[in-house]
């Protein structure tokens, strides 16, 4: 499985990345499996390194992951 690496901020929760990284919080089991070794709690810690899968349909997540924000 292709992936990428995110490390958290402030606040981030696996249902904003969720949607952030796929589209639909519907998706937050595939994060939450990809990490099995961070905590299921209401927020993330701030500097958690993430695994994120990249799923057919999300096939340019990497560059929205590394494209600067006035690009995206």
């Amino acid at each position: 499985m292709i992936s990428v690496n995110y490390t958290t901020k402030q606040g981030e929760r696996w249902d904003l990345l969720a949607y952030r990284f796929y589209g639909t919080v519907k998706s937050m089991n595939i994060l939450t499996d990809a990490n099995p070794s961070v905590p299921l709690s209401p927020m993330i810690e701030m500097g958690t390194n993430l695994v994120i899968p990249i799923i057919d349909n999300t096939s340019d997540l990497v560059l929205k992951v590394n494209v600067p924000p006035w690009k995206k």
